[in-house]
């Protein structure tokens, strides 16, 4: 089995998407910060945080069915 540098994209963009994600619903309540560690452009919201991780899945079902991540 191989490798492909799209699954290790998108397994860094998962993680990515799952932390902005607790970022975002857990504000305020386990910590204060207002920006995303990646950018100050995108503040964190949690509308963004969903379509971020619907896109995200939304690949994933692709490349699953590609047979490139399992």
């Amino acid at each position: 089995m191989s490798i492909y540098n799209e699954a290790i994209l998108w397994y860094i963009l998962a993680a990515d998407a799952i932390v902005y994600n607790v970022m975002a619903w857990t504000q305020n309540t386990f910590h204060h910060k207002e920006y995303h560690w990646i950018s100050a452009h995108f503040p964190l919201n949690r509308f963004f945080g969903l379509f971020y991780l619907g896109l995200l899945i939304w690949v994933g079902f692709t490349l699953h069915r590609m047979q490139i991540i399992f």
